[in-house]
């Protein structure tokens, strides 16, 4: 239990230091939009009418998912106050961390991560599934990326070990924040969406730059 509240303490205060800058250098939802234009097909015939970002920081993955699809509800989870703070209008907002989403059973219709599992330690990150898994309803859709274990991110990172490390955060302040990562390997992430009972119905790479981003499109 202590390395838990450790470790979400620790994110919260690296991500409300970080809230004074971020916005601003996630404004074109670059990721977002390259994710839509492979699964937006999927999501437009899936209609959900209840949305969930998990990690949303400050809202902009799921403005650029609203603009896309329209009228639906969408809900943010974020851990860092100074990330709700720093959001636009038009998205309702949750205090609250992957592994303990206070959304009722089987009521939600899609939940996206988007760069987000992989600042998640891998003793955590089944728990985080599975709450995910606990919030859709049944033909619900789960979509999200990670970094890859490999390019431009991978010479930046001051590793721990293989492709576990840190990511130092500098733009914007007058000091450096260091943020966790696990990198993923090809099909790692697929295999722990099907390990947390979500049926994998396709999954892509998208590279952005020097950066390596793996997609799962799931259902429960």
């Amino acid at each position: 239990m202590y390395y838990f509240v450790e470790y979400l303490r620790r994110v919260m205060e690296a991500y409300d230091i970080i809230s004074r800058a971020y916005p601003e250098t996630r404004e074109g939802g670059l990721l977002a939009g390259a994710l839509l234009s492979e699964v937006g097909d999927f999501i437009r015939e899936l209609a959900p009418r209840l949305v969930l970002d998990v990690g949303a920081g400050a809202g902009g993955n799921l403005e650029v998912l609203r603009k896309f699809l329209g009228n639906s509800m969408y809900i943010g989870c974020e851990l860092s106050i100074g990330m709700i703070r720093a959001s636009g209008g038009g998205i309702e907002w949750i205090n609250c961390s992957s592994t303990h989403i206070p959304i009722r059973t089987e009521s939600l219709d899609l939940v996206v991560s988007i760069a987000v599992l992989h600042h998640i330690p891998k003793n955590l990150i089944m728990d985080a599934l599975r709450e995910i898994r606990r919030v859709l309803r049944i033909g619900g859709a789960f979509i999200t990326t990670v970094w890859g274990c490999e390019g431009e991110v991978l010479r930046r990172l001051r590793g721990l070990s293989d492709c576990e490390g840190y990511l130092p955060w500098s733009y914007g302040l007058d000091r450096e924040v260091l943020r966790f990562y696990r990198l993923y390997r090809k099909g790692e992430l697929e295999g722990e969406v099907i390990n947390a009972g979500l049926n994998v119905i396709k999954n892509g790479v998208i590279r952005i730059g020097g950066f390596i981003n793996y997609y799962v499109v799931s259902r429960k």
